[in-house]
């Protein structure tokens, strides 16, 4: 594992109507390791996502990006530095097939200019195909190469948290921001999701993820961070979280989906 900082923000917070959502002093995250991030409904999480990936603006703190201030950011241009999120709620193209939605999601703007997008240039040509070509490569490690051109809308819930998956995985990000990827997904599917972030790890990404399933959080994850009413209350390995008295009061041991 590396001790390169990788992702950093310092005392973050956001209150919503003066109910505090986020009040975060320090949390890094370094390269190579799958993160998961858990706490009861309300604990902040999503905030907390909102705010490093800049979909929500903080009130007060700053997040760093391998050493760069992207506290004012906007969504874009973080994305493009390398960080990528996925949404509790899928937010594929559903008019589009999946092939589309790949490539759509894996599109720069260099290429997307209105005349190219009308004249053919022997460089947009090539581009498109390798564009392409990272879709289907994406498809494949995703195993549903079979809906290629299938339009979104077609597709199951869980299909559809696959297609989501690819839309960040076809970025090449450094780090993915992963909202509740198993949630409402059956437990086949859920074993095959869990396996690809395994081997996004193993290929040298950096995975936060927001997840109830706290079974398959202890099983996957390398550190684990508990929230409960917008701030950390533990931060450690499985083992460490399973052991905390203040984790088992706040959430591991109270009624939970």
């Amino acid at each position: 594992m590396s001790n390169n900082k990788l992702l950093e923000v310092i005392n973050l917070k956001k209150s919503f109507g003066g109910i505090q959502a986020v009040n975060v002093s320090n949390l890094m995250f370094t390269e190579n390791i799958l993160t998961s991030i858990i706490g009861p409904n309300g604990a902040g999480k999503t905030t907390y996502f909102d705010l490093i990936s800049r979909f929500q603006s903080q009130d007060d703190g700053e997040i760093y990006f391998e050493g760069k201030n992207i506290s004012s950011s906007q969504p874009y241009r973080i994305a493009r530095l390398g960080t990528v999120r996925t949404f509790q709620l899928t937010k594929v193209f559903e008019r589009m097939n999946v092939l589309e939605n790949l490539m759509f999601a894996g599109s720069t703007t260099k290429n997307d200019s209105f005349i190219s997008s009308i004249i053919k240039f022997p460089s947009q040509k090539e581009y498109e195909e390798e564009l392409k070509n990272k879709a289907y490569e994406v498809m494949k490690l995703l195993n549903i190469e079979q809906m290629a051109n299938s339009y979104a809308r077609e597709l199951s819930g869980g299909q559809k948290k696959l297609l989501e998956l690819g839309r960040a995985i076809v970025k090449s990000p450094r780090v993915l921001l992963l909202d509740e990827p198993l949630a409402g997904v059956n437990p086949k599917l859920s074993e095959q999701i869990l396996e690809i972030i395994d081997n996004l790890i193993i290929e040298g990404k950096t995975v936060l993820m927001v997840e109830h399933n706290i079974e398959a959080v202890m099983r996957v994850s390398a550190r684990v961070v508990v929230m409960a009413q917008g701030e950390i209350i533990a931060d450690g390995s499985p083992n460490e979280i399973r052991a905390d008295e203040k984790v088992i009061d706040a959430y591991l041991g109270s009624t939970n989906e």
